[in-house]
């Protein structure tokens, strides 16, 4: 669905698809915040993803000690069920599959502290090439105010986020703001949700969005600040 309002969009480059996760060195520490924003800050909760994904990846060529990411394979495997097993990628034109592969679990809501436990537990993971493995979680809310915990108004779109929790914990907002101008109001709402943020603001990803005459998509232009 278009919005018929203008609003503030914050999301990341395609050149640069995740941003840092706030302690993002140390899974409970990143899983705290992202947790406390949720509960604080949306309409929400951590117990309410929409989706999860558990991944797994064998030792990429050249990679030392393939035979770890194998053994953690196997106990993914023990602790979630066999999970669907495929190739990394394919060559071009031939259609080759690669060696390395990777095999991913569907997780249910249910399940999901399990595979935080398991995620922290495994600290610190080897390093390779890919993985070895790795905690994907999604979440859709409205935004609200964290001082009355209220919905800031007129959101028309789902703000999201998505999280990577790994050797690296990392994250892709995209947050809509019901905001049609970077004035008083928005500057206020922002520095009351920076503090509870789970990853680091970067104003010059903020952009004014706005439907086209058809309204069939959106016109992105950069945010003109006070």
């Amino acid at each position: 669905m278009i919005s018929d309002r203008p609003f503030i969009f914050y999301s990341l480059p395609k050149s640069r698809t995740t941003q840092q996760l706030i302690g993002g060195r140390k899974i409970e520490k990143a899983w705290d915040n992202v947790c406390n924003f949720l509960t604080n800050c949306t309409t929400t909760s951590p117990q309410q993803p929409t989706s999860i994904s558990l991944t797994a990846f064998t030792a990429f060529q050249g990679d030392a000690n393939p035979e770890i990411p194998d053994k953690i394979i196997q106990e993914t495997k023990r602790l979630f069920d066999s999970g669907q097993t495929e190739p990394v990628s394919f060559a071009y034109p031939s259609g080759i599959p690669s060696r390395q592969t990777k095999t991913e679990w569907d997780v249910e809501i249910r399940d999901l502290q399990k595979a935080i436990d398991y995620i922290i537990k495994g600290q610190p993971w080897p390093k390779f090439t890919l993985g070895p493995v790795e905690l994907f979680v999604t979440f859709d809310f409205i935004l609200l105010d964290p001082t009355t915990k209220t919905e800031l108004p007129n959101q028309e779109q789902k703000s999201s986020l998505m999280i990577w929790l790994s050797r690296n914990c990392v994250c892709s907002p995209a947050f809509y703001f019901p905001f049609e101008q970077a004035d008083e109001n928005f500057n206020r709402t922002i520095e009351k949700l920076k503090p509870l943020l789970p990853f680091k603001l970067e104003e010059k990803y903020l952009r004014l969005g706005r439907p086209n005459k058809a309204k069939t998509q959106y016109i992105f232009t950069k945010l003109a600040t006070n």
